[in-house]
């Protein structure tokens, strides 16, 4: 039987339903769903690698804490969502192909893979250059280790704890234009793998650098030359 919710609250019905194959439901006139399987029972997520989610716009916290989620999502047409806020948020077995996902809508991903353990995928050809906030986006993402030195993060403001704990990852971002951001405080702080020439960056609007490298302990490059720092405790 196939199932064609008209809204939010009837799709959360019909997933939170465990006896329905997400196959059977047709989901082409959703257009928000943040929070549908924040922390599920469900198990069995075969059928939603089929999901028409090309009207979504919201897909916050969609999947934090769903902690054995790892479906094959790399087809969804995901070009209509602006806010991708703790997607993926501890849901600690994903580690899906999203790499060729059109991300260009998005301006939020605070949060997206914090504590998403296993995740270490190549999504260094995204088109970030509309986000302006990726606080705490690698938060305790500690396999994640990818080449995303390409990305376009002029735009962000807010890149506080960004790779907190992200013990891997030490990729070459040194040409990042990060002359809007204004919060840095913990951003590599126990990122114990990093060491990545960073002295080029542009930090004169930052106002916040606290602890942004403690417990770095491999981090060792000369910032010297970075301007009007004004805390880096």
């Amino acid at each position: 039987m196939k199932h064609t919710p008209q809204t939010k609250r009837e799709l959360q019905k019909l997933v939170n339903d465990l006896s329905i194959n997400l196959g059977d439901i047709d989901t082409s006139k959703i257009t928000d769903m943040s929070y549908l399987f924040f922390d599920t029972q469900r198990t069995d997520f075969s059928g939603i690698e089929n999901w028409d989610v090309s009207k979504v716009e919201d897909m916050e916290r969609m999947f934090k804490e769903a902690a054995s989620f790892n479906a094959d999502i790399s087809k969804w047409d995901v070009s209509n969502v602006e806010n991708m806020e703790c997607m993926f948020a501890e849901a600690t077995s994903f580690n899906a192909d999203i790499s060729k996902w059109n991300v260009g809508n998005v301006k939020d991903m605070t949060c997206m893979f914090d504590g998403a353990t296993s995740f270490n995928q190549p999504i260094g050809e995204w088109d970030v250059s509309k986000v302006t906030n990726m606080g705490a986006m690698f938060y305790c993402a500690k396999a994640f280790n990818q080449d995303i030195s390409g990305w376009d993060v002029s735009n962000v403001r807010d890149m506080a704890w960004m790779f907190r704990r992200a013990e891997s990852f030490n990729q070459p971002i040194g040409d990042w234009d990060v002359s809007n951001v204004e919060d840095m405080a913990c951003m590599f702080e126990d990122a114990t793998s990093f060491n990545q020439d960073i002295s080029s960056w542009d930090v004169s609007k930052v106002e916040d650098m606290g602890f942004m490298f403690y417990g770095a302990e491999s981090f060792n490059q000369d910032i010297s030359g970075w301007n009007n720092v004004r805390t880096m405790q």
